[in-house]
């Protein structure tokens, strides 16, 4: 049992990952512009560039906790400054003609640490991103530690880390409930890290995680909340 959920926890950190790293074609890229946020509420635009903007594409989603990639608007378009929209002209651009040009506002209600997965698709032409609007940080000494929720209940964090000293190890303490939890783990060439984290505590429905970063030129640490 305890195998499998290991092995299911991996492949998920995998493809989240990949959706990061890999799913976009070579040169193309998205960013968001946050253009409001209200109580728990952030409202996004996305800019792409790299990608042939005479095509309509489908945005899709991959949410935490849903098991694959679904399409979030079809019919997009990419218009003036790389920005992502609905034209509204002809039936299958996404929204009606009485909204010819609007940009495709994003809205989300995020809950801590909760990473929203999202690319522009059109055949073989993809460009991909993965915002965290109410991100988990700490900082120290130069060093930032993100920690990202993977499953909805916070089963799974996915750690990164940039600033530390290239091509070094690193060592973290995580605690739960008083539970240690050691992490070793290498950093690359360019100062980053990233590792798993499996928090919950058995017999426990919910609690509170620390992770410290423990004998580096650098200690930070995050804090997050798992469960019920």
């Amino acid at each position: 049992m305890e195998a499998r959920a290991a092995e299911a926890s991996q492949a998920l950190v995998k493809g989240h990952i990949a959706w990061r790293t890999k799913l976009s074609s070579p040169g193309a890229s998205i960013q968001a512009k946050e253009i409001a946020r209200a109580e728990s509420l952030v409202k996004y635009n996305l800019y792409v560039s790299g990608l042939p903007t005479d095509q309509l594409y489908t945005l899709m989603t991959w949410p935490v906790g849903q098991s694959k990639p679904s399409p979030m608007m079809q019919g997009v378009s990419i218009g003036k400054n790389g920005i992502v929209m609905c034209a509204g002209r002809t039936p299958e651009q996404c929204d009606d003609s009485s909204q010819k040009d609007d940009p495709a506002d994003l809205v989300f209600g995020p809950a801590k640490g909760e990473p929203y997965r999202l690319a522009l698709v059109s055949g073989e032409n993809r460009a991909a991103i993965v915002i965290v609007p109410d991100p988990i940080t700490g900082k120290d000494k130069g060093c930032t530690l993100n920690v990202q929720r993977l499953l909805p209940r916070f089963e799974l964090a996915y750690v990164t880390g940039s600033g530390f000293p290239a091509n070094s190890d690193a060592s973290f303490d995580g605690e739960s409930y008083g539970e240690k939890h050691p992490v070793r783990t290498k950093v690359d060439s360019e100062g980053n890290l990233q590792f798993a984290l499996m928090p919950f505590v058995s017999g426990k429905q919910k609690g509170t995680t620390t992770v410290q970063g423990v004998g580096m030129r650098c200690s930070p640490s995050i804090k997050f909340d798992w469960g019920q």
